[in-house]
C-alpha cells in the first residue's frame, strides 16, 4: 500500500525540535524528537558551510513514511531513504529509522539522514556530474555525513557513542562484494564516514574526481 508521505516541518520550536504535519507516524516519542531535531541543525550546518564557500543553500523538504511512497523520482520502498532532485527533497522510511535505532543507537538513525542531505550538497554543488560512477556518489555521501558529525561532536550535542553508532550503521550499509555502480562496500562506506569525520569537508571533495 503506497501511504502518503508526512512532511518534517522546517521551523523549530522548543529546543529546536521541528513539528510534524498531521498524525505522527510511531517512532518512539525521543528517537522522533531527536529526528527532527536532526532535520533542522543538519541543513543549519549546511548552510552555515555553504555561506562559507560562498554559495547559497536551499533546504531540502523532508518527509517520512510507514510502507512506500510515491515521488518524482518513482516509489520509495520499505526500509529505504532517498533524495529526489526532481522536488529536491528526502523521503526516509520510519521502520528504517527504527531498525537502525534498534541496532546501532539512535545517532545511527541520525546518520540515515545525514547521508540523504548528503545527496542534496553533490546536487547543489553540482558534484553529481563529476561522478563516473555510482560509488562515488554514495560514498561521498557517507563522507558528508561524517562531516556533520564531526560538527555536531564539537557542538558537543553527541554523546561519548554516537559517533560510533553513526560508524557501525555506514558499515551495515555497505554490500559484501565490490561493484562500481552499487553504494559501495561495508568497509568502504564506514571509512568514507570516518573520512568525513577526521578530515573534514574539503576531504570529502576527492570523491568526485577518482577515476
Amino acid at each position: 500500500m503506497i501511504s502518503a508521505p508526512r512532511q518534517v516541518l522546517q521551523g523549530a520550536v522548543a529546543v529546536g525540535l521541528a513539528l510534524f504535519l498531521g498524525s505522527p507516524p510511531a517512532l518512539s516519542q525521543t528517537l522522533q524528537r531527536k529526528v527532527h531535531f536532526a532535520n533542522t541543525d543538519i541543513s543549519r550546518f549546511w548552510s552555515r558551510t555553504f555561506r562559507g564557500i560562498g554559495r547559497p543553500w536551499r533546504k531540502p523538504i523532508a518527509y517520512e513514511y510507514r510502507s512506500i511512497a510515491k515521488t518524482p523520482c518513482g516509489i520509495a520502498g520499505k526500509f529505504n531513504a532517498i533524495y529526489c532532485l526532481h522536488n529536491h527533497s528526502i523521503y526516509v522510511n520510519v521502520p528504517l529509522l527504527e531498525q537502525a535505532n534498534y541496532q546501532a543507537g539512535d545517532f545511527a538513525a541520525i546518520t540515515i539522514l545525514a547521508h540523504e542531505y548528503g545527496h542534496a550538497v553533490q546536487n547543489q554543488l553540482g558534484l553529481s556530474r563529476l561522478h563516473r560512477y555510482l560509488v562515488q556518489e554514495e560514498l561521498q555521501a557517507d563522507c558528508f555525513a561524517g562531516v556533520y558529525a564531526q560538527d555536531a561532536n564539537r557542538r558537543r550535542l553527541l554523546d561519548p557513542t554516537d559517533v560510533q553508532e553513526g560508524y557501525t550503521q555506514s558499515y551495515m550499509s555497505g554490500q559484501n562484494n565490490f561493484h562500481p555502480n552499487s553504494h559501495g562496500t561495508r568497509r568502504q562506506r564506514a571509512r568514507a564516514f570516518y573520512r568525513g569525520v577526521t578530515h573534514g569537508f574539503r576531504a570529502c571533495l576527492a570523491y568526485s574526481f577518482l577515476r
